[in-house]
């Protein structure tokens, strides 16, 4: 998958110019870049998703990537609350708990996988709960 290097939109194979900001195509920056791979895998690792989502003039890859990872941050925060007010429950704390961590784990990881692939997909399940809009 190629992305325009001057507004990081989305070009289909076979374009000649950006269909966003008119760049030709000689001006393709792929997603397999080494900086976009590290500040996507930076989205999903917990409160490090605010490097990628704070940093300006990042590719539309790495800022999709960005808000999932806070979205999903977000998430595990509200997840973790929760779990500290029914903590006074020793057993569905214990339950809770665990469901909590190996969701977060699980998400994390699967985001990563997105990067790694170059795929910009949301996450399963809880891909369409977006409480930070792009």
């Amino acid at each position: 998958m190629a992305f325009c290097s001057k507004c990081g939109s989305h070009l289909n194979e076979g374009d000649k110019v950006c269909g966003a900001c008119g760049t030709p195509v000689s001006g393709v920056a792929h997603s397999g870049s080494s900086n976009e791979t590290l500040m996507g895998i930076l989205a999903y690792l917990g409160i490090l998703a605010l490097v990628p989502y704070l940093v300006k003039d990042q590719s539309a890859f790495v800022h999709a990537h960005a808000v999932r990872g806070m979205n999903l941050f977000l998430l595990e925060v509200i997840a973790w609350v929760a779990v500290g007010i029914l903590s006074w429950v020793p057993v569905l704390n214990d339950i809770l708990s665990s469901v909590v961590g190996l969701a977060g784990f699980v998400f994390s990881l699967i985001g990563i996988i997105y990067v790694a692939n170059h795929e910009d997909k949301d996450l399963p399940l809880i891909g369409s709960i977006r409480l930070i809009k792009d």
